[in-house]
């Protein structure tokens, strides 16, 4: 068979694409022949998926991400595609008859019960009421007229109902969500926040003063609505950022570190006497141990993809890719070999897959095999 039809009828087949009855047959009776086949087709898919994700790194880079997964949701994109990758793999000599060394197959793994999460969370009331949140309607009626409402989106609404807006205290609730889940809410001023998974954020039923403040732990995306006159504040682990209308995330999670990344509009750090001021597609990083913030221009996406339903990696370290996994999934990982922590790889998966499906993927792209057992992954080499 010729070498560039026979790299694109393997990629086909490994894709679910149509293929004639001929066309499967043909391939099924290849792979049959012998082992050295079976492990070609493996080496073949691992470069596939290294050079799909370097060109998807290239392409978005010229276009905005919105148009990219539009068009990549189109099968005739992913044939071409698919073409592109193997020709390109006939033309650095990667095939059938070329000389390098053929990895294992991929075995496969078991299914446990580790599932993606999904929108959940628990509200702590100021009058000391605990509600579990889901995917359902529900009216929570709160003190100070201010009502509280949540959709089968997954969102928490608040919507003062006063006439003259005054209000003699400040009352606070407090959002939580654990690992396997998120939520978004919308505060009082039609600000919006999406929380992430392992996260806090507490507020203020209704906001009063001239400034709106929030604190949170963990990790949140804010979309603020403007308001010149009252700046809003997101305080952190002593550190403040703060925005006029604007759109961001705040991530906690690194030892000792805020991270704030700008995604439109301007925003100010601050800790003490030590400020910065981000401009959009910045990242500020305060390091709590050197009292420094660093800012740099960064691509926003790998920072926000968690709120768009994915995971995209741009050369991380498979732990920091495991750690964004268990979060997710509410699972442990272990390493049974302390060195695979330091591999690095870069792809994208969608956030609501199933687990199987994400660690099939390392697997072929790092060379590792990843065991499910129950609610545990565990990483060793081959």
């Amino acid at each position: 068979m010729d070498k560039e039809k026979l790299d694109i009828q393997l990629l086909d087949y490994w894709q679910g694409e149509t293929l004639s009855k001929e066309e499967k047959a043909e391939v099924l009776l290849w792979l049959e022949e012998s082992e050295e086949h079976r492990q070609y087709y493996e080496t073949l898919k691992r470069d596939y998926l290294r050079q799909r994700w370097a060109m998807r790194e290239r392409l978005i880079g010229r276009k905005d991400e919105r148009r990219y997964r539009k068009m990549a949701k189109k099968r005739k994109m992913i044939r071409v595609i698919t073409t592109f990758a193997a020709s390109v793999l006939l033309a650095l000599g990667v095939g059938y008859y070329g000389s390098r060394p053929q990895p294992e197959p991929v075995p496969v793994i078991a299914k446990g019960e580790i599932k993606a999460g999904s929108a959940k969370a628990k509200l702590y009331l100021s009058t000391g009421k605990t509600v579990e949140l889901e995917r359902e309607n529900m009216d929570i009626f709160e003190q100070q007229d201010v009502s509280i409402k949540v959709n089968t989106g997954g969102i928490i609404a608040y919507q003062d109902t006063s006439a003259s807006g005054a209000m003699s205290t400040v009352a606070y609730n407090r959002l939580a969500v654990n690992k396997g889940g998120e939520y978004k809410i919308v505060l009082s001023d039609s600000s919006e926040v999406w929380v992430n998974s392992a996260s806090e954020l507490v507020y203020p039923i209704r906001f009063v003063g001239k400034k709106r403040v929030v604190k949170l732990q963990g990790e949140a995306y804010f979309k603020v609505r403007a308001d010149a006159e009252r700046p809003f504040a997101v305080e952190v682990n002593g550190v403040e950022v703060t925005a006029v209308g604007t759109e961001f995330n705040v991530n906690t999670r690194k030892k000792n570190k805020v991270e704030s990344v700008l995604v439109e509009g301007k925003i100010n750090i601050r800790k003490g006497q030590t400020r910065a001021m981000l401009r959009q597609n910045q990242l500020a990083i305060y390091d709590a141990e050197s009292g420094q913030i660093e800012v740099k221009n960064v691509d926003v996406r790998k920072y926000i993809d968690w709120k768009s339903g994915d995971f995209i990696f741009s050369d991380d370290r498979l732990e920091d890719v495991m750690d964004k996994l268990s979060l997710w999934y509410d699972c442990e990982v272990f390493y049974l070999d302390a060195k695979l922590k330091e591999v690095r790889l870069s792809g994208d998966m969608k956030r609501y897959g199933q687990v199987e499906e994400f660690l099939r993927f390392l697997e072929i792209s790092t060379g590792a095999k990843f065991e499910v057992r129950g609610k545990a992954i565990f990483v060793s080499a081959k």
